[in-house]
């Protein structure tokens, strides 16, 4: 009697455990989104979960209850699922009955109404119907689902495992568009002995983009029409210059180059030509492009606009001018510096200055000033203005003089003042011109 009784025990703590023994597990795939695509949905547009499947990982017995849970708080519009559930277990004639107890603003909760006798529900897969979940909320977070359940009568949770397999991801949102990426840059040299009217290497430059479009995501975007827009500068509106595109139409207009495509473009070439030697001057230049993507919609606002990437880096244009190295020039109170720069030639030209410190530390001051055709320029002023907004003020310095006119037109002249007494720089320009004095 004696053991009969022991294994009563020992059976009843096996079913009990049942209930513990796995975990449920949330079998929805997670729905990534196109971000793009939702947002052409008018603003209280939702998106259904079409089936809210669960497999049970205990033995649910009758007023057990289960409530599924969706977050962010607010990301539920409405849960549709008929009154009862029932699902079929493996064995003909098994089967688990859920019955809708309530709802809230974000969760549903069903109670087991009735089990097959000696059905263990375990792995049992359950549909507990579909979910409209607010666009809104999809496009701010992912949004989640979790299933709780606790014992009939006693509120003790159970089904929950250790790993959290009863809580997964319904939905997220991906980009349907990359940034805009730039894999052949603007590169020419602008060749200052044409007076600036060519490129030293050729008559063409070009760059060449790459954009991404994932229609692979759900409900993508259907672009209607593509912008790509690059600022050029030019002289007279580039009335003497050329712009290609390869798969678009190139307009230039006021500095701004557009390139407009017929629906999503995913790559491209520009080109910009230089059409004869009578152009105006070119201008050694940074370029940067942006791209933006349209959609109509599904609503009747209008259209929407994305952007694929806005002042990505294209390339630059250089020039091939003089370029003078001051190899010394000190900076410090009581010393004054002198820096000029003459022009022999026909054409004007930029003044560009970089400084290097003792600490080898760069001062890239840019365009100082110009020099004009036959005339001398001090750029004195200019140049130690520059270095204080850069930070520096006393010191020992070697600097770069480059100016965009042919080498044989221009002479830089360093000098500096301490007191009386005049200290004279030689230029790395007398040493490349050595040979002169030798004819």
């Amino acid at each position: 009697m004696k053991q009969i009784f022991k294994k009563t025990i020992l059976a009843a703590a096996i079913a009990g455990l049942s209930n513990y023994a796995v975990a449920g597990d949330v079998l929805n795939d997670t729905l990534e989104y196109s971000t793009e695509g939702l947002k052409t949905l008018a603003p209280d547009a939702e998106k259904t979960i079409e089936s809210l499947v669960y497999e049970l990982g205990a033995n649910y017995i009758a007023s057990d209850e289960i409530t599924i849970t969706f977050s962010p708080a607010g990301s539920l519009s409405s849960f549709d699922a008929d009154g009862y559930i029932i699902a079929e277990g493996d064995v003909e004639g098994d089967s688990i009955t859920f019955s809708l107890l309530s709802q809230t603003d974000d969760s549903v909760t069903f109670r087991v109404t009735a089990v097959t006798d000696n059905y263990d529900t375990t792995e049992t897969e359950v549909d507990f119907g579909a979910a409209l979940l607010n666009v809104s909320s999809i496009l701010a977070d992912d949004v989640s689902v979790t299933y709780s359940s606790i014992k009939a009568g006693s509120d003790a949770a159970f089904d929950e495992g250790s790993e959290g397999s009863n809580t997964g991801v319904l939905t997220s949102t991906a980009s349907q568009i990359s940034a805009i990426d730039v894999t052949d840059k603007f590169d020419e040299v602008i060749d200052v002995d044409s007076g600036r009217t060519q490129f030293e290497f050729s008559g063409e430059d070009s760059m060449t983009f790459e954009i991404e479009n994932d229609t692979s995501l759900e409900d993508p975007a259907e672009f209607t029409n593509t912008y790509v827009e690059i600022e050029i500068q030019t002289i007279e509106d580039g009335e003497d210059l050329s712009f290609v595109s390869l798969n678009g139409n190139a307009n230039y207009d006021d500095g701004l180059l557009t390139v407009d495509y017929e629906g999503a473009v995913t790559t491209d070439t520009i080109r910009i030509d230089v059409d004869s030697p009578s152009i105006t001057p070119l201008i050694a230049q940074a370029f940067s492009v942006s791209a933006d993507y349209f959609d109509a919609g599904a609503d009747e606002e209008g259209e929407d606009t994305f952007s694929a990437g806005e002042d990505v880096t294209a390339g630059e244009w250089t020039l091939n001018g003089n370029v003078v190295n001051i190899p010394y020039m000190p900076f410090a109170p009581g010393i004054s510096q002198i820096l000029y720069v003459t022009n022999s030639g026909d054409f004007d030209g930029g003044v560009y200055v970089t400084a290097y410190d003792e600490d080898g530390t760069e001062y890239d001051l840019g365009m100082v000033a110009t020099a004009g055709a036959s005339s001398v320029t001090k750029i004195t002023a200019q140049v130690k203005d520059a270095l204080a907004a850069e930070g520096f003020e006393k010191g020992k310095l070697s600097i770069d003089v480059t100016v965009n006119a042919p080498d044989g037109d221009i002479t830089v002249q360093a000098a500096y003042n301490i007191g009386s007494d005049r200290g004279f720089v030689i230029t790395d320009q007398y040493k490349k011109r050595s040979d002169m004095y030798f004819d």
